[in-house]
């Protein structure tokens, strides 16, 4: 049976063109999630400072209720490419269409990826098909958010950064060019170091070649250096606080207060969301104004560590349900990319048992990150944006399920004629 699985890897390895089919399956699926112009525009706070860079040029106004001034609570990276769609296409309907199709192509790369990165996680591609597979199913369709070129960014760098390694060539002018897509996807997502910064860890402390990596990261880790500083600096002059993102407050308090709900979704149905986040309360909004965002962030920080110890006991049934909605998010308008991730998740569990039954090294770096990634997002208001990017981990992880149980359940696979 392993014999079988392993010849049709040879016969996957041989034909390439299924890459290519994955690729146009994504894009296929990805065209029936085109929707008339909706969840975009004002009220979104990527999409409010693209506008803002568009008229003023510069990273200000994030919020509907009231321009606020500079700002830092967003990542500068996704923005600037939609004030690129604003600037070329003037009406919101091009606008909103082209941000669309940007996230169906750059799923449709994320997809063609797994079987690759299978590869350089198990040495073999099969579990990365099913991964694919998975993906295509739950693959999202946020215009209005960073979330998907986050995701192929990572596993680009996963990629190269893996096989770069393995090889051994060049470790300044590989270790720079890894460093120039950490830095972006630095500026897409600051929270995604917590995800490339431990598949670093993990690449030296299973090499066999430490010096290479520790040259490699070095380098890495300089570019990285230098880009965050850039932006931090740029916050320290516009701001007065050398800080990398300015929203950890409002997300807080907004999140953990009398009214609070453990989803966004039931927080903005009941309207909690829109009395205490300054996107929408005008009151918060001029608050911030008044207190320049550094201190309002920190103000909003201070208030929620108070109700926290006011309220322990509602603080703790809220965690522990945003724990859940984590790994099993709440159904939204999509379900079919709902259920799929809750599938994803179960058989994540026994994959990862498999992976440890068959001393896959790759397993420590898979759970650290997920002991380490979600931990912000126990705390805060769920939203099924907060799990992409650590849901591609998920899925091979249920990718190498399905491998291991057809090897041990069936007497063929299926083979490629």
């Amino acid at each position: 049976m392993a014999g079988n699985l392993k010849g049709f890897e040879e016969r996957l390895e041989r034909r390439r063109w299924l890459v290519s089919l994955i690729f146009l399956a994504a894009l296929v699926a990805g065209c029936f999630q085109i929707t008339p112009p909706r969840h975009f525009g004002a009220g979104y706070e990527m999409v409010d400072i693209a506008s803002s860079l568009v008229a003023y040029g510069s990273y200000a106004n994030p919020f509907l209720a009231l321009p606020t001034g500079p700002t830092a609570a967003n990542p500068p990276a996704y923005p600037l490419f939609l004030a690129v769609l604003i600037k070329l296409l003037k009406t919101y309907a091009s606008i909103f269409l082209a941000a669309q199709l940007g996230y169906i192509l750059v799923n449709a790369v994320t997809a063609a990826f797994f079987p690759l990165v299978s590869y350089v996680f198990f040495g073999e591609r099969f579990p990365g098909l099913v991964a694919s597979a998975l993906w295509v199913l739950a693959m999202p369709m946020m215009p209005s958010w960073d979330v998907g070129y986050t995701v192929a960014g990572i596993l680009w760098f996963t990629v190269f950064t893996g096989l770069s390694i393995q090889k051994g060539e060049s470790a300044p002018v590989r270790g720079l060019v890894a460093g120039i897509l950490a830095g972006v996807l630095f500026l897409l997502n600051p929270t995604s170091l917590f995800i490339i910064a431990p598949w670093i860890v993990f690449q030296f402390l299973f090499s066999r070649n430490r010096r290479y990596v520790l040259r490699f990261g070095l380098v890495l880790a300089g570019m990285v250096f230098v880009t965050a500083f850039a932006w931090s600096w740029r916050n320290d002059r516009q701001l007065g606080a050398f800080v990398i993102r300015t929203n950890l407050g409002m997300t807080l308090y907004s999140s953990n207060n009398d009214c609070a709900e453990s989803s966004l979704l039931a927080n903005t149905a009941r309207n909690c969301y829109q009395v205490h986040h300054p996107n929408t309360s005008v009151a918060e909004a001029e608050l911030l104004r008044q207190m320049g965002e550094v201190a309002y962030d920190r103000k909003r920080i201070d208030d929620t560590k108070l109700w926290i110890r006011a309220n322990p006991g509602s603080f703790s049934e809220l965690t522990k349900t945003r724990f859940v909605e984590f790994w099993f998010p709440i159904l939204d308008e999509h379900p079919v990319a709902t259920y799929t991730i809750w599938i994803s998740t179960v058989l994540s569990v026994p994959g990862l048992l498999f992976m440890a039954f068959r001393r896959q090294s790759v397993i420590w770096y898979i759970l650290a990150v997920l002991a380490i990634y979600p931990l912000l997002y126990y705390i805060v208001v769920s939203d099924v944006r907060y799990r992409y990017p650590v849901l591609w981990l998920t899925l091979l992880a249920a990718g190498f399920c399905v491998k291991e149980t057809i090897e041990f359940l069936s007497p063929r696979v299926p083979t490629l004629n």
